[in-house]
């Protein structure tokens, strides 16, 4: 049921409840909406108001509106946020020590957040990645993926569908310096180590050692890229 929020207009709730779907995978890519009056039924709005929002997340590059057919799911963050922003981190390589930085900001608040809006089946999901990770430190390419998916995943945990698209726009330029990262002797247990702390701080929803957690995960990161630059 999505309800108006203060001055907040209907249409306005309706794209932010669709947007959590889609940022949550809870509606992946390729999914079709129902159809327009059994949504509006659903979430108890009119066909008026969810249509001008159906509208407004085409526009935003999420949704397919297609005659005849239905309502598509096309992306999974806010394409016209996301796109420019990936541009501009793959455009810095020689920074890579500004985006570990800005990761320090942005993600000791999403673990922070993860911590007390996570549901049991996102709580799951960080599960079975730090599962993966275990299984597959003897494949480092498959391990450093998955050791994004983590990331992205407690992202996902806030319901914020900026700051997942802020941390999904960073990783590209990230995989290519984790590779050299993770080759340091000891990198990826200690990158297991830290996410199974910083899981069960999540769990536990202690959003203080979630953020502290990952706050000294990151640092670790950055001596290490700082090692690998120097060595380069």
């Amino acid at each position: 049921m999505v309800k108006s929020l203060g001055d907040k207009k209907v249409s306005d709730a309706i794209v932010e409840h669709i947007m959590t779907r889609i940022v949550s995978g809870e509606l992946k890519v390729g999914d079709r909406l129902p159809p327009q009056h059994t949504l509006a039924a659903e979430l108890g709005v009119s066909r008026t108001a969810l249509r001008e929002a159906v509208r407004s997340l085409s526009l935003m590059g999420l949704l397919n509106v297609v005659q005849g057919e239905g309502t598509f799911v096309i992306q999974s963050v806010p394409g016209l946020f996301a796109q420019p922003l990936s541009f501009a981190f793959s455009a810095s390589r020689a920074k890579i020590l500004e985006v570990i930085e800005a990761r320090l900001v942005i993600e000791a608040k999403t673990s922070e957040f993860c911590a007390l809006r996570a549901t049991e089946e996102e709580l799951q999901c960080l599960r079975d990645i730090a599962d993966d990770m275990i299984s597959n430190m003897d494949s480092l390419k498959v391990f450093n993926k998955l050791d994004l998916e983590f990331h992205l995943q407690v992202a996902r945990g806030c319901h914020n569908a900026v700051l997942v698209a802020v941390v999904e726009s960073i990783q590209a330029p990230l995989l290519v310096q984790l590779a050299r990262v993770q080759e340091l002797p000891g990198a990826a247990q200690r990158a297991v180590d830290y996410h199974k702390r910083i899981l069960e701080a999540i769990a536990n929803c202690d959003s203080e050692s979630a953020s502290t957690t990952m706050i000294e995960h990151l640092e670790d990161v950055r001596r290490a890229v700082t090692l690998c630059c120097n060595e380069s």
